[in-house]
Formats: structure tokens, C-alpha cells, sequence
């Protein structure tokens, strides 16, 4: 009996599939790239406020269509 190989698609075509849109196309018209991952929080805060951009979460709202 053969072995089932299971394959996983890489994020970024999961996007692509589901949104209709390529997270890597670059608007200069290249290609990004992954260069790091970050998965600790305090980390991700540090770097993103020394970014310029804003690291508090946002408020969750309600679906428009609820009730």
C-alpha cells in the first residue's frame, strides 16, 4: 500500500487563493521576501514601535450583519 504524502501550500498562496491577493508582489514591481518571523510579543512590540506603527490591538466589533 502507498504512503499518502500530505503537502502543505505556503502561506502566501493560501492568501492568494482565498483573497484574491499576493501578499509578496512588491509595488515597485519585485517580489518580497520573508526575512524573519516574529512570535514573541514583547518583541514584536518593540519592533513595531520603533517602526513608527501602532502596536496596541484593535477593538473587535461586531459582524455588520448581526442582529
Amino acid at each position: 500500500m502507498a504512503a499518502r504524502v500530505r503537502r502543505r501550500l505556503p502561506w502566501a498562496d493560501l492568501l492568494r487563493r482565498v483573497f484574491a491577493d499576493d501578499v509578496l508582489q512588491c509595488p515597485c514591481g519585485g517580489r518580497r521576501s520573508v526575512i524573519a518571523v516574529v512570535t514573541d510579543p514583547a518583541l514584536a512590540n518593540t519592533l513595531l514601535t520603533a517602526l513608527g506603527v501602532p502596536s496596541a490591538r484593535l477593538p473587535r466589533t461586531p459582524p455588520e450583519n448581526a442582529p
